[in-house]
């Protein structure tokens, strides 16, 4: 019974996990600080059972509000960047004119630049840096980690897709992806993590297994 009466609070967190997030991405340019800090607290509360999930998520959104937001607004313009040239280039391509295959790059630039967003803001809840540094390292941990980190712009696919098929799924979709995602993320950043900040994290971990 306790078992059970735990995923279900895991279950309601989730919920109201995505129900903060989505009510901090109304105004669009907080969607970056919104975003780190679900991963955040889906790492720290969901998964490793510290804290409590409504202080930690605002915490953790006021913390990383200046960082994720300069990083999002950056991923933002050049996903519109890409999306209108592209957009171009495929009408040309339709009306039989040769250089219009460059839609076929643009299309794959998108990819990329949505594919490093889905590390650069998860980083951003990781390590403290600052945005001009958070951006560099997020594009090599994406190059160097580059099929698995496509892995992860898949499976937002999925729940894209799952949202559009079936829309109530979308007070627990933003949170199950960050769940699922994060099993692999977390193995990419741990590589990049100093030996002493990993022991502090299974310090901490020990610690909330006492309680």
């Amino acid at each position: 019974m306790e078992k059970f009466n735990e995923i279900v609070n895991k279950f309601l967190d989730l919920v109201f996990l995505t129900v903060y997030w989505l009510i901090s991405c109304l105004p669009v340019f907080t969607i970056g600080a919104a975003t780190t800090a679900l991963y955040y607290t889906v790492h720290k509360v969901i998964r490793r059972d510290r804290g409590y999930a409504s202080g930690e998520y605002w915490r953790a959104f006021k913390e990383n509000f200046k960082t994720s937001t300069a990083c999002w607004l950056i991923h933002l313009a050049l996903g519109l960047l890409f999306a209108d040239e592209g957009y171009i280039c495929y009408q040309m391509w339709a009306d039989g004119q040769s250089v219009g295959w460059l839609w076929i790059l643009f299309l794959l630039l998108e990819v990329l630049n949505v594919t490093m967003a889905l590390i650069t803001l998860p980083y951003i809840a990781r390590f403290d840096d600052r945005a001009g540094r958070v951006l560099k390292n997020a594009f090599l941990i994406m190059l160097a980690n580059l099929p698995r980190a496509l892995l992860h712009t898949l499976l937002l696919a999925v729940f894209v897709i799952a949202v559009i098929f079936f829309a109530p799924m979308i007070l627990l979709a933003p949170s199950a992806y960050m769940l699922l995602a994060g099993y692999g993320l977390e193995k990419i950043f741990r590589k990049y993590m100093s030996p002493e900040d990993l022991e502090k994290e299974k310090e901490q971990d020990r610690t909330s297994d006492l309680r």
